[in-house]
């Protein structure tokens, strides 16, 4: 039986608090702040209350899913 993380609040990823958050290259940043879009190279999945960060993703499919609809991270 796998058990996911959870933060120190008890969420786990796919609850409402925990959003997903991508971050850049510094060449990604660059372009973001000229108003180009830049392509991701992680998602980290975060909560919303706590801070805490439940789990990371490099996977392609994942990056490309959260790629226009979640935060960033710096």
């Amino acid at each position: 039986m796998t058990t996911e993380k959870t933060c120190k609040c008890g969420f786990k990823k796919g609850d409402r608090m925990i959003t997903a958050k991508t971050r850049y290259t510094k060449g990604g940043y660059f372009w973001l702040s000229m108003g180009f879009s830049a392509k991701p190279t992680e998602v980290v999945f975060q909560c919303q209350q706590c801070g805490e960060i439940v789990d990371t993703s490099t996977d392609e499919e994942v990056i490309e899913k959260y790629r226009y609809n979640s935060d960033i991270i710096q």
